[in-house]
């Protein structure tokens, strides 16, 4: 049951995903199924520490048989990512269970981190990785591990993105990087995350809002549809966090559907905002790749900044609406696509598995929106080590 509870929870989210539905599919019996769980949050919790039991048994399995670091990490990808194994879930909604059971899967999650940050550690002190901040790579390692099955699901077509093609290109990347010239050093500027004014056209259906700003009701909607994958009712939470009555907030959103539309456009907005001022004239294509990689982590990481997920809430919207988002992303994914490919021709950039960028940028963002890397003040450092690893991975230069 857990098995088949992780692979919902990653193609549909929480909030689609109820006891019914699997009595309907596994044709059990209803009590002994609400016997096992009790309660929705039940599940969830058995799920997410069934995944991060997993993903330590596979770690603890590879580091006994692989003696090279870099060998570690690409065993553990391709045993947790084993199309032919259970998969695993991504731990997308810890904030919907109770504190105790929070800070349990915490504890899981960082002993995970620990142990993996110590191999990485050990590899760089025998010349076999790279010198970097260990922890934070063993964070990012560990997301994109966790959060590539649910960008797998969301992101057809489901023949580009092919498990066993996903996992060669993951175990590339943690191991080489994107980098054309891995020897030559990049600086990238920090680039400037606040919003204009005036960024959402009346298109989006969110009228003014007299008592906050439209960008700080957004922002605080996504984190909290970000930490809690869109299960609980947004505008009771906002409020709370905005420190106003939620009926107006309600009148401006008109319904969750409408709240999850204007944080989709102003994610796309954000990410477009990004590419544009990474790319703009004068920047060679390897400082504006480090420097879009840079600021996008940056601005997952700030909860001022944070956008939406770019699979979170889509339960929420019409067909229509639905198709439209679709569509917006994938015109973006294609534009940061043809950059990638003027950097590959300039051998800026390697060619291997390029096409694949939008469903690894998908499972980063999952990952860093998540809070399991916790930005705060050190943000902008998280940020840069994140791109790092993007950039060169983890083989020594």
């Amino acid at each position: 049951m857990l098995d088949h509870a992780a692979r919902r929870f990653n193609a549909q989210g929480m909030e689609l995903s109820t006891h019914a539905q699997f009595v309907e599919q596994l044709g059990a019996v209803r009590p002994a199924i609400c016997g096992l769980t009790e309660e929705r949050k039940d599940l969830l919790f058995q799920v997410y520490q069934r995944s991060f039991q997993v993903v330590a048994w596979h770690l603890r399995g590879a580091t006994r048989r692989r003696g090279h670091p870099l060998k570690v990490v690409r065993s553990l990808v391709a045993t947790v990512l084993n199309p032919a194994r259970p998969e695993i879930a991504a731990p997308s909604e810890i904030d919907l269970l109770s504190a105790a059971r929070g800070a349990k899967l915490r504890s899981l999650h960082d002993a995970l981190v620990a142990e993996l940050a110590a191999v990485l550690a050990a590899g760089a002190q025998a010349g076999q990785v790279r010198d970097c901040d260990f922890p934070v790579a063993a964070r990012a390692i560990l997301g994109l591990i966790l959060w590539t099955p649910v960008a797998s699901h969301r992101m057809p077509p489901a023949k580009l993105f092919n498990r066993p093609r996903v996992i060669e290109a993951l175990q590339d990347l943690l191991t080489y990087g994107r980098a054309g010239d891995r020897s030559v050093g990049v600086e990238a500027p920090r680039l400037d995350l606040a919003p204009p004014s005036s960024r959402f056209p009346a298109s989006v259906g969110f009228p003014d809002f007299q008592s906050s700003s439209r960008e700080k009701v957004l922002v605080n909607a996504s984190y909290l549809l970000n930490r809690c994958g869109g299960w609980r009712a947004p505008p009771e939470e906002v409020s709370k966090r905005l420190g106003c009555d939620s009926r107006p907030l309600r009148e401006l959103a008109g319904d969750k559907a409408g709240l999850v539309r204007a944080c989709q456009a102003r994610t796309i907005d954000v990410l477009y905002r990004i590419l544009e001022e990474a790319f703009a004239s004068g920047r060679t294509t390897d400082v504006a790749a480090f420097a879009f990689a840079q600021a996008l982590a940056e601005a997952y990481l700030r909860e001022d900044v944070q956008p939406l997920r770019p699979f979170v809430g889509l339960e929420a919207l019409s067909p229509d609406d639905l198709e439209a988002l679709r569509i917006r992303w994938r015109v973006l994914w294609a534009n940061l696509r043809g950059r990638q490919v003027d950097a590959v021709a300039n051998h800026q950039l390697r060619e291997r598995y390029y096409d694949l960028a939008p469903l690894i940028w998908t499972a980063l963002c999952g990952w860093l929106a998540s809070g399991l890397l916790d930005g705060g003040d050190r943000a902008n450092d998280h940020s840069r080590e994140v791109a790092q690893l993007m950039r060169l991975g983890l083989a020594p230069v």
